[in-house]
Order: structure tokens, then C-alpha cells, then sequence
């Protein structure tokens, strides 16, 4: 029999308001100390490049979980069952792993070597041209936008559940908590910010997870419970749902397969990941080691995830299927009250601290790149102190955008929204940036055909597969990240051989 959903007691609100505090007052007085460091525009956007593997390891994983991972996946398994973990995170490690291992130190000397202190920047630099610098900077915020709305629903739905109370304030002053350290400390402070946010995060959910499957009475009887109420809950792919295009990750193997893809290009896609890199020191091989091993632990945390979801819907039954505002998106908030109130305060604070780390991360990218990449470009003669203060004013423009959005209409599943944006930022820039890393013949009319088309591909996403539900998932990434592919490759070659052209019509 299922179990009646909780409600949140007197002592759930008060765990919950002192540990957000103590998390948000850390990462404030971290960017006020930070501040001295962030002085110039240049040092606001890379700091002194001096970070070492585990605060580097710590705050990658902190950009990489994001709301998505600390709570939309929950929502995603309680939802779907088994079948839901392809799109859930069980791929995590497939694709950050070697984002690491491969990517990470070629990518910290490009950007030493090419002398750029943004993502963009460092896309246009590849190319040789302003021009791709400035439509990566549009297309990455373009993309983010949508991607930082699920951070803040993320964040209003845990608050929410677990304090019974309205999400707006809590929400509100954690962004402008947000903004100050990052207004202030910069690329520094908020990569201090994010390794202690990447603790945070990583003791909350592995704890969560243990209480839940201690709840539920081990994984024997989560499944036992799952399979009483639908044998499908328990299908690795469920046949049923291929119906319903939208679904087809958890369907069949061409959607099976799409979301691996997925994981594996969103990791160097996303540029909030990427940057970390930016001011990390050379390493050795034994402090890539180490770094490697922070990630694996910190970014696993999707594997235990996905049991708490599937010991949500083992517990209540489908009650969440039909509620609102939070809905399916509730289960591990739930699970968190089940626990207690220590364990629910802590959970307040993992998920706030997951999704405000990937959103400073994102906000941080979006301002310093803007600044940069266009406004620099097509006003060469500002000062630096103009350049600074523009790059402080649109952090605060980057982080209300998405606040608002999710004031006015909120995302039904959190993971649908966010993995729309993913589609989009994995299948350009794991063109455009990491395969240009090892290609010597890209052109920069392949990086422009690459990024306008993804983008396309992904708006038209949205709409026909999550709206008029037409598309299947699967196939739309396939075609989307094909068409990259496509697109980067031929009118690279074009390119190529017009420069070719070029040439020998001047020396003739």
C-alpha cells in the first residue's frame, strides 16, 4: 500500500532555513574575500589561474550536476521507472569523465595559448574570426537562458515541498546572493563558491539515497514494490510508451542511444563546464589523477539518485502524478521529509547549492563572454574599469531573465526543459570547440553552418517534440547532432577549397 505523502513539520523549515543560510552566507563572504583578486576585467573573468585539481574537480562537478541531476532525474525515474535512468544520469560518467581525462588540460592550453579569457573567445580564436566568436557568445546565451530556468525550478520546488511555504523569496534572495559573489569575486570567488557547493551537494544526495533505500527496505523490495504496481516500472525500455514520441528515450534503443549521446557531447558542449578550466594551473599526471577521482565521486551521484527516485515511487505510489505545482519533480523532497528533519535541511541545501552553482557558472560565462566578445568587439576603446562594471551589471541581467521566466510559467518536468538545451549545446560545441582541437581542417564556415543549424534543430525541438509531441526524442537528437556533423564537416571542406581557390588565382 502506498504511503500518504508528508508534510512538512515546524522543525523541516527552521533545518531548512539554517542550513541554505550557512550555505549562502559561505559563498557571500567567499566572493567578499574574493573581491581583491577580481579588480580588472581580466582577472574577473579567468582570477590568477593558479587552482589546483580538487577545487577545480569540485567545482566542475558542481557546474555538471546542476538541478537536473539533484533533483529532475528523481522526477524522471519516479516517473518512468527503470526505463527513465537512460535520460536520468546513468550516463554521467560516460561523457564528464572524459571531459576530464582527454579534454580538460588540452583545452587549459588552448586557452593559455590563444590568450583568451572566455569560451566564445576561445571558439573564435580556433577560427581565426571575430565573427564566430561573437555568434558562439549569441548561441551559448541563447541556449543558457533556457537551461537556467531549470536551475530556479529546481530550487523553488524543494523549498516548496519541503517548507510548506512559498518559493518566491527563498528563490529571490538566493539569486541575489548569487549575483553579489559573483559580481564581486568573479571567476575566483565563484569557483570557491562552487567546490563548496560540490560538497554539499555530493553528502546530501548519497545520505538521501541511503535513507531512502533504507526506507523503502533495500533494493529486493523497491523492486518488489515498483513491479506490484506495474511490471513496466521495472523494464529496463518500456514498449508502451513508443506511442508517445516525447518518450521514446525510454523506449527504444534509438532513443537508448541518443541520450549516451547526449551525455557525451553536453560535457565539452556546456561552456559553464569548459570554463573551469580557465583558471586551473598545469597539472601533473598524478594531480590529473586526483582530479579525475574527485570528479568520479562528486559527478556519480546520479547513480544513487535514480534510486531514490525509483524508492519515491515505490513508497507513493503514482500520488505525484497528479499533483501541482511540483509534481513528478517532488519525489526526492518528499523522501527528504520521510528522513527527517536534518536530512530534509540538508537536501534544501544540496539542491539550492547544485542549482546555483551551474547557474553562476552559466551567468559567469553569459556576462564575461557578452562583454567581451561583442561589446568589446564593437567598442574596442572602452576602458577596463567600463568593461568591468558592464560585466557586474549583466550578471545581474543573466541571473533575473530566468528568474522571471520562472515567476510567470514554470516548466512542467524539469529534465524535458533542461534536456532540450543540452540537445542544442552538445551537438554544436562538441563540434565547434572539442573536435576542432584535433581537426586541422575546420573553417569557420563549418563552425557558422554548425551553430545556426543546431540552434534551428533545437527550436524546432521544443516545439514538435515537446509540444505538438510529433517528433520522437531520439530522433531528434540523431538528427540534430548528424546535421552538426553535416554542416561542420562539408562547408568546412567548402571553405577550404575556396581558400585554396583563392590563393591561386592571387599568385597567378
Amino acid at each position: 500500500m502506498s504511503l500518504e505523502l508528508p508534510s512538512p513539520s515546524g522543525l523541516d523549515v527552521a533545518s531548512s532555513i539554517a542550513w541554505l543560510s550557512g550555505v549562502l552566507a559561505v559563498c557571500c563572504a567567499i566572493g567578499f574575500v574574493a573581491r581583491r583578486k577580481s579588480s580588472t576585467f581580466t582577472s574577473w573573468l579567468v582570477g590568477s589561474r593558479n587552482f589546483g585539481p580538487v577545487v577545480t574537480g569540485l567545482a566542475l562537478s558542481a557546474t555538471w550536476m546542476s538541478g537536473w541531476a539533484c533533483l529532475g532525474l528523481m522526477g524522471i525515474t519516479y516517473t518512468f521507472g527503470w526505463s527513465g535512468m537512460w535520460l536520468a544520469g546513468v550516463w554521467t560518467l560516460v561523457g564528464i569523465i572524459p571531459c576530464v581525462a582527454v579534454f580538460g588540460l588540452k583545452l587549459r592550453r588552448m586557452f593559455e595559448r590563444h590568450r583568451v579569457t572566455t569560451v566564445p573567445q576561445l571558439v573564435g580564436s580556433l577560427y581565426g574570426s571575430k565573427l564566430v566568436g561573437a555568434i558562439a557568445s549569441l548561441v551559448y546565451i541563447v541556449l543558457l537562458v533556457v537551461y537556467a530556468v531549470g536551475q530556479y525550478k529546481a530550487a523553488a520546488t524543494v523549498w516548496h515541498v519541503v517548507t510548506g511555504s512559498s518559493w518566491e523569496l527563498s528563490i529571490m534572495i538566493g539569486a541575489l546572493i548569487m549575483i553579489a559573489y559573483m559580481a564581486l569575486g568573479g571567476f575566483t570567488g565563484t569557483q570557491w563558491a562552487l567546490a563548496v557547493q560540490g560538497v554539499v551537494m555530493a553528502f546530501a544526495c548519497y545520505l538521501l539515497a541511503y535513507f531512502s533505500l533504507t526506507l523503502v527496505g533495500g533494493p529486493i523490495a523497491m523492486n518488489e514494490a515498483l513491479a506490484s504496481q506495474s511490471l513496466s516500472l521495472i523494464a529496463p525500455l518500456r514498449a508502451d510508451l513508443a506511442s508517445t514520441p516525447k518518450f521514446q528515450f525510454a523506449a527504444d534503443p534509438i532513443g537508448l542511444a541518443a541520450t549516451l549521446g547526449l551525455f557525451v557531447t553536453m560535457a565539452v558542449g556546456f561552456p559553464h563546464n569548459v570554463a573551469r578550466f580557465l583558471g586551473m594551473r598545469e597539472l601533473t599526471r598524478r594531480e590529473l589523477a586526483i582530479m579525475v577521482l574527485v570528479v568520479f565521486v562528486v559527478s556519480a551521484i546520479p547513480w544513487v539518485n535514480i534510486l531514490t527516485g525509483l524508492s519515491a515511487r515505490a513508497l507513493f505510489g503514482p500520488a505525484l502524478l497528479s499533483t501541482s505545482p511540483a509534481g513528478k519533480d517532488a519525489a526526492a523532497p518528499y523522501m527528504s521529509l520521510l528522513a527527517g528533519p536534518a536530512m530534509s535541511g540538508l537536501y534544501v541545501a544540496a539542491v539550492f547549492s547544485a542549482s546555483i552553482s551551474t547557474l553562476a557558472g552559466m551567468v559567469l560565462v553569459m556576462a564575461g563572454s557578452l562583454t567581451r566578445d561583442v561589446i568589446q568587439v564593437l567598442k574596442p576603446t572602452l576602458s577596463d574599469r567600463a568593461l568591468l562594471n558592464i560585466a557586474r551589471g549583466l550578471t545581474a541581467l543573466f541571473a533575473l531573465i530566468p528568474l522571471t521566466w520562472i515567476l510567470v510559467r514554470p516548466p512542467d518536468l524539469l529534465a524535458y526543459l533542461m534536456a532540450g538545451a543540452a540537445v542544442g549545446l552538445g551537438c554544436i560545441f562538441f563540434f565547434v570547440l572539442a573536435l576542432t582541437l584535433y581537426w586541422r581542417r575546420a573553417h569557420k564556415y563549418g563552425a557558422i553552418a554548425c551553430m545556426v543549424y543546431g540552434l534551428v534543430m533545437t527550436v524546432l525541438g521544443g516545439y514538435y517534440v515537446y509540444t505538438a509531441n510529433e517528433w520522437g526524442w531520439g530522433y531528434w537528437w540523431w538528427a540534430t547532432f548528424i546535421g552538426c556533423a553535416a554542416s561542420y564537416v562539408g562547408f568546412s571542406l567548402v571553405g577550404r577549397w575556396l581558400e585554396r581557390r583563392r590563393i591561386k588565382v592571387v599568385r597567378c
